[in-house]
Parts: structure tokens; sequence; C-alpha cells
């Protein structure tokens, strides 16, 4: 190439490696001052090393400074290095010096060789970076989609095991909001989008109805929306499966005690009824002696009780499954309470033998006197029942942990272990061949639960049974001055 054209080449070189457009951007203007600076830097070392060394071995300096650039800013900013290094170090180093013009072929050549090498070597150190920028990028998308993953299998878990979408709503927000990467995600079942400021929407596809889900911060929320979507599907469908199931469960229970109540009806109420019947047919007959006819009376007067004691257990079982028992709350002495009830069971089973071991200092409780004096005959009746002829039924209290509890203890066989999560159910017998409609201990925890209170079942100190019912204490009342 003649001198005058290499000079004009290297001249139009030039004025394209320094011309800038007036409107370029910020990110170019930094790169076109890195180049500027790389390569002053670079000349500037080769300068300081001149008087050591020949150019054409300090021409790596430069060549150092392309593939810096290279990898910091790309393939462009490395051609413009190139090119600017070959002016410079044809400018200030190869003679004849300050001038763009070379006497020497050899230093021509070695100059193009120098441009051919920093393009290449720009060339490849652009790729590098590409290739691990890529690489970087592909491993943020793996380890976000393992993010995605694992918040997809964590909602499922919680879920599908029985969480209901209402009330762990406010969690899987703040687990797709982690899984985002994001500063927060809201979940609206609404039919229309409602995005608040600076929130974006992402419709979620459900099935059963419309929502959406706003996510605040830039991510890319339309690849969890389907997944979330389903996941939501299910547990909707799963709720109104357990609703479903929940509903027939409580059908079926339902003719299960209109069945026992019927059994009740046409057996238990039946029998005295036919007592009663035989009794007034047998008391109707002339010829009925003096001793026939009080007998008789006897026995109309023993089955009229029993019939009214059961027409008045069914009636306070249905009050109380209504929920419309209504205690008359006052201070009461426990000790009075079940003495009345002591002296109740005592007057239908003389032979009974019943220890009161209730402790004169008792605190008083605020409850019904009467429900309870019922739910202690119940408990004796039934330790009476089942206690052997002449066992004693023990009555012991105390009140420690701010609750009085009295238990009735007795000494008969006890109660099957299949049987005692069933013993306070309506209709529940606890022995056949003992009799009763089997509502004895459902009215005694209604009645209890009523006033406050608990009853549970616990294993006798020597066999048996043993029901423990526990009232709260209350404020003692202000004396009367």
């Amino acid at each position: 190439m003649p001198i005058k054209g290499r000079r004009i080449f290297c001249t139009l070189v030039a004025a394209r490696g320094v011309a800038f457009d007036a409107g370029m951007s910020y990110r170019v203007a930094r790169s076109a001052l890195e180049v500027i600076v790389g390569v002053a830097l670079g000349i500037g070392v080769v300068a300081a090393l001149d008087v050591v060394a020949p150019i054409q071995g300090l021409s790596v300096v430069p060549l150092l400074v392309v593939l810096g650039l290279a990898i910091r800013r790309g393939r462009a900013a490395a051609a413009a290095a190139a090119v600017l290094s070959v002016l410079a170090l044809n400018f200030f180093f190869i003679a004849p010096r300050y001038q763009l013009t070379i006497a020497d072929g050899q230093n021509v050549a070695a100059l193009v060789v120098f441009l051919i090498a920093a393009l290449v070597v720009g060339h490849v150190a652009d790729v590098s970076r590409t290739r691990a920028r890529e690489a970087h990028e592909r491993a943020d998308e793996a380890a976000a989609r393992t993010r995605e993953a694992q918040m997809l299998a964590a909602v499922a878990g919680r879920l599908l095991v029985g969480g209901s979408l209402a009330v762990e709503r406010r969690w899987i927000e703040a687990e797709v909001a982690r899984a985002l990467a994001v500063d927060a995600v809201r979940i609206d079942l609404a039919p229309a989008p409602s995005p608040r400021a600076p929130e974006s929407a992402v419709r979620l596809p459900l099935q059963h109805g419309a929502g959406w889900l706003y996510v605040t911060g830039p991510a890319d929320a339309e690849r969890i929306a389907e997944p979330l979507a389903r996941l939501m599907d299910l547990a909707v469908e799963r709720e109104r499966i357990g609703a479903q199931a929940a509903e027939a469960e409580s059908a079926r229970r339902a003719d299960v005690a209109k069945t026992a109540v019927l059994h009740a009806i046409s057996h238990d109420l039946r029998t005295p009824l036919t007592a009663i019947t035989t009794a007034g047919d047998a008391l109707a007959q002339p010829g009925t002696s003096d001793a026939d006819r009080a007998e008789l009376v006897s026995v109309v007067r023993e089955e009229s009780h029993r019939l009214a004691r059961m027409v008045s257990d069914l009636l306070d079982l249905s009050r109380i499954e209504a929920g419309a028992v209504e205690p008359r709350r006052d201070w009461i002495d426990l000790r009075d309470v079940v003495a009345r009830a002591i002296a109740g069971v005592r007057a239908m089973h003389p032979d009974a033998v019943i220890a009161f071991e209730l402790p004169e200092d008792l605190p008083l409780v605020r409850a019904d006197a009467a429900q309870l004096e019922r739910v202690f005959a119940n408990l004796l009746e039934n330790a009476v029942k089942f206690s052997a002829p002449g066992a004693a039924v023990q009555v012991r209290g105390a009140a420690s942990s701010g609750r009085v509890t009295v238990r009735v203890v007795d000494h008969g066989p006890g109660i099957p272990p299949g049987q005692r999560a069933k013993v306070f159910e309506p209709f529940v017998r606890l022995g056949e061949r003992r009799g009763g409609a089997g509502l004895g201990l459902a009215i005694s925890r209604g009645f209890v639960e009523a006033n406050g209170g608990r009853i549970a079942l616990q294993s006798g100190p020597e066999g048996g049974a043993a029901f423990a019912v526990s009232l709260p204490l209350a404020p003692s009342p202000a004396p009367v001055s």
C-alpha cells in the first residue's frame, strides 16, 4: 500500500475510532472512556520501557489492554482499543515519530500483525465472556426453577394434607414471593384484576372461579401461575369433598340417632307402658285381692316413675343438642349438692353403700345446683348398678389449680377399652343387662359443660371406673356487712 494511501487509511480509522455520536448512551460513553484510558495507560507503559526494550517486544502491553477491555466491555471496545493502540504506536514510537506515516515496510507489517492479533484476541475474549454470561444466566435460571419447584412442592404438601386455602393463603403468598425473589406477592380470588401500584397482575387459570396473582417486583410469574392454580383447584376440590363427606357423616349420625330414638321409644318406653297397662287391667278385675292390688299399684307407680324419667331424659337431651341449656348459676356448696344426689339414689337403692368423702372446706362454685344434682345422681346410679353387692361407691373431692374436682369411684368390672371413647354419646349402654336408655352420661356431660366444667372417665385405683367432674373456681362472693 502506498505511503499516502496508508496515511489516509490510518486517518480514517483514527477518525472512526474517536468520533462519537452526541446522543450515545451512558453505557457507550463509559465504554469509550475506558477504551481511551486503557490505551493511554498501555502506551504510557510502552513509553516507560521504550529505552530498555525494542518496540516490537513492547507491543504485548497494548495487547493485554485489548484483552482486558474485551473481557470487560466486549468485542467493539476491544476493536476500538486495537485500532487506537496501532495509531498510538505508529505516532509515538515508529519513525518518523509524531506522524502517521511509516518509513520502514517492516514496521507496517508488524503493526498489521499486531492489529490482527489484537482483533483475534478481542474476539476470543468476547466469545468467552458471552459464554460465561450465558452460563451464569443458565445457572440463575436453574436456581430459579429449583426455588419454584420447591415452593410448589411445599404448597402441595401444605394444601393436600388438610390445609385450607383460606387459612393458608398468607403463607402461600410468602412462599411464592420467596421463590420469585420479589418484595411481595398477593393472591386475590376475584373475577377482575385490581392491581395496586407498583404491582403487576398475572391471571391464575382456576377451574373453580377466577383468581389473580399480584407481584411487586421484577419477576416472570407466568411460569408458576398454572401449576399454582392447579394446586389451588385441588385444595378447593378437597375441601368440597370433605364438606360433602362431613354432611354425609352428619346425615348418617342423624339417622343413627333417629334409629336409636325409635328403638328407645319402641323398646325402653314400651316396657313400662306394657307393665302399667297390664297392672291396670289386673286392677280392673273384680276378684283381685288387697295384697295383689297393693302390689299392682306399686308396679304402676314404679313404672310410671321410670317412664317419666325416660321422657325427661329425652327432653333434656334434645335441649342439650340444640344448645338450649340455660343454667341458673348461683353460689353452691358441692357437698350439699352431692348429699342430695346420694339421698335420691339411696331411696331407689336401699342396699347401696356410698362412702361420702368430700372435705368440709371444699370451695364454693358458681353453677346450677339442680343440673349438677342430676349429674351426680346419674353417676352414682351407674356406679351402684355396676358395683358388686356390698361394694362401696366412693365420692371424693379436692380443689387444685383453680378448679374443684369431685370423683365418683366404683369397684365394678370397669369399662372395656373399646367403649371408653363412646361412653358420653347418646344411647350408648354400658351394659345391656342392666337396662336403661343410655342417656345418663350424655346428659351429664351436657349439663357439666353448660356450667363451664369438664367431665372425664378415669381408671379406678383398684379396677372399676371413676368419673371426674371438674368445675372452675370463681372469685368468692363479697361478705354481706
